[in-house]
């Protein structure tokens, strides 16, 4: 990686120094090379000090080394040392979910609201958790928030990362990773009416129920990741 950095560099300062327009052309399009090569590499496992070695000057994670081929729905792939669950086309995108629910559990939201758009785990993870991603490789992903009765109230809502609605986890219900953790929040309201302290969850035995907004549940951060991180 440094012998390709150093020779972009070299590059560089060759375009500087030179007034030949031709010869130009010709260093612009051999640092382009070098670039796509630098960054791209096979998928390869976890590396342990890679959170570390990917921060960035604004806190946030740079690319990860980045798998040739997208994986398929289903197969897992390791982004900055995370592992993530592919599960499918959605938006632009593809849609993925942490194999892994985070380490610690949290309320959907403090203040005991079901409405995902003031929750404080949509801030939690939008302003902390979001340090793992570089967002320019994640596209915005808008959410339904209809709630379990078919109240539209709360609208949509667009995050980078977010928690997945009853509807997608009825549609990707196979391709989900069992979770240690006994219950995975959901971002669906069970109403947005008089009961609107009541969130949807996902057992551990396969069961949509509900509970309230300021317990504590397991969270199973998704994100829309851009495909031209793929070959």
């Amino acid at each position: 990686m440094y012998e390709i950095l150093s020779a972009i560099n070299s590059l560089c300062d060759d375009i500087q120094s030179s007034t030949d327009a031709e010869e130009n052309k010709t260093r612009a399009e051999a640092i382009a090379v070098l670039t796509v090569c630098n960054l791209i590499s096979p998928l390869t496992p976890p590396n342990p000090t890679l959170g570390e070695e990917n921060a960035s000057d604004s806190g946030e994670a740079t690319a990860p080394a980045k798998p040739v081929k997208c994986p398929n729905p289903g197969e897992r792939f390791t982004y900055n040392g995370i592992e993530h669950v592919i599960l499918g086309e959605e938006q632009g995108g593809v849609l993925a979910i942490r194999a892994e629910a985070l380490d610690k559990e949290k309320p959907f939201d403090k203040n005991n609201k079901n409405d995902w758009r003031i929750s404080s785990l949509r801030v939690d993870l939008n302003e902390n958790e979001i340090k793992n991603y570089n967002k320019g490789d994640l596209l915005p992903f808008v959410s339904d928030l209809t709630a379990d009765n078919g109240d539209k109230s709360y609208g949509t809502c667009k995050d980078y990362l977010f928690v997945l609605s009853c509807d997608l986890i009825r549609k990707y219900r196979d391709l989900l990773p069992k979770y240690k953790t006994d219950d995975i929040v959901t971002l669906t309201p069970w109403t947005c009416g008089t009961y609107a302290y009541y969130v949807r969850g996902l057992g551990s035995y396969g069961i949509l129920n509900y509970y309230y907004a300021y317990d504590s549940y397991g969270v199973a951060p998704a994100c829309l990741f851009n495909p031209s991180i793929f070959e």
